[in-house]
């Protein structure tokens, strides 16, 4: 037992903690050393409770989601993960052909936007095939298409650098393209609250049907993976003229221009360019952190060469 591990066990001896717990069953890539010390909350005080001691003590710590825009190093992570369990999806109100929905940030991602379609609202539909918790969608600025989660949401409730919890407004929150204010600030999402027009249930699980076939058709969802590992890349006058078809768009698909630089199928060991969809790396079984590091590596410098544009990771490190 390390010392953080005796440590924190004295301190709060009534907590489930787990010690040296292996990240990588907790992933969608099934890459990642263990966890230190691991813990799953749902409670405000026991929350707030324990991140104060952890600054007080210098002890680094995580949040993790549902681990699907992830990858954890091989090393494992240093000091304590917390992961929420605040899973909750609650109808609060209709007004003005509009509902109200609040959504714990542990919520899964499908099962929630399933709650608001059965309760007759839309809006939410593309985001059934997202993997992972609400929280992440929201930290990430989930996307499908153009379409932005950060779009459907009224305010979130977060806790802040000063141990409160707080609501946010959705201006406050900095929605952006893959992007929030909650990647710069740090503060931990517990909670938000959705705006949805109302809808049709039939035509919803229509739009549903639509979007689960073209992942199944373009995305490599029966292997594991972390989901997309790159930023779309913003368009601009070369990559106008020299990709017509995307001349009207904001953004060039980062897969496409790895396709277009004959990259899918490159491996690192048992990570993989998808041949399928070449933004998504896959696991062949015995993949490891650092072989996805070294690959991504080479992705970038190649499609800089090529086409003059640097590529942005969309997945998140941890360690």
């Amino acid at each position: 037992m390390t010392n953080l591990q005796q440590q924190i066990k004295d301190k709060f001896p009534e907590y489930p903690f787990l010690f040296d717990l292996p990240m990588a069953d907790k992933t969608y890539f099934k890459i990642g050393g263990p966890a230190e010390v691991y813990i799953e909350l749902r409670d405000k005080k026991e929350i707030s409770g324990l991140i104060s001691w952890c600054k007080q003590e210098g002890v680094s710590f995580k949040f993790f989601g549902g681990g699907s825009n992830v990858l954890v190093s091989d090393g494992g992570i240093k000091g304590v993960v917390i992961k929420l369990i605040h899973n909750d999806v609650e109808f609060l109100s209709e007004e003005n052909n509009q509902g109200k929905f609040l959504i714990g940030a542990g919520a899964k991602t499908a099962l929630a936007v399933r709650t608001t379609i059965d309760g007759g609202f839309t809006g939410l539909e593309y985001f059934l095939g997202v993997p992972g918790n609400i929280g992440g969608a929201i930290y990430n600025n989930a996307h499908y298409l153009e379409d932005l989660i950060g779009d459907h949401i009224l305010r979130v409730e977060v806790l802040n650098e000063k141990g409160e919890f707080v609501w946010l407004d959705n201006k406050e929150c900095e929605f952006g393209y893959d992007i929030s204010r909650f990647q710069k600030t740090k503060e931990i999402i517990y909670q938000a609250e959705f705006v949805l027009e109302k809808g049709e249930k039939e035509k919803s699980l229509e739009l549903v049907k639509k979007a689960t076939e073209y992942r199944a058709e373009t995305q490599p969802l029966g292997m594991p993976s972390s989901g997309c590992i790159f930023q779309n890349v913003p368009n601009n006058e070369e990559l106008k003229k020299k990709f017509p078809r995307f001349a009207d768009k904001k953004h060039v698909p980062g897969g496409f221009l790895i396709d277009q630089a004959g990259l899918k199928g490159e491996k690192e060991g048992d990570i993989e360019v998808s041949t399928k969809h070449a933004a998504f790396f896959v696991n062949h079984g015995q993949g490891t952190a650092s072989q996805v590091k070294k690959l991504i590596n080479r992705v970038k410098s190649t499609v800089a060469d090529k086409f003059d544009v640097e590529l942005k990771e969309e997945v998140f490190w941890l360690e």
